[in-house]
């Protein structure tokens, strides 16, 4: 049961700092906070479409 929570929580963490590197770095780059915001969830939002369209394969 601990080893399951401490794997959620280094998930999570990890995921936190991707999130905080990619946002920073469109921000120092120029782009607006909201800007950067939008394009983050938007290119996490079509990886993941990407990715339920493979999976869902009708040929398999």
């Amino acid at each position: 049961m601990m080893k399951k929570i401490l794997l959620i929580l280094g998930a999570v963490l990890a995921a936190l700092m991707m999130f905080y590197g990619a946002v920073s770095a469109l921000v120092n780059q120029g782009h607006p906070l909201s800007g950067s915001l939008v394009t983050f969830v938007l290119v996490i939002a079509g990886a993941a479409g990407l990715v339920w369209l493979v999976k869902s394969d009708p040929g398999q």
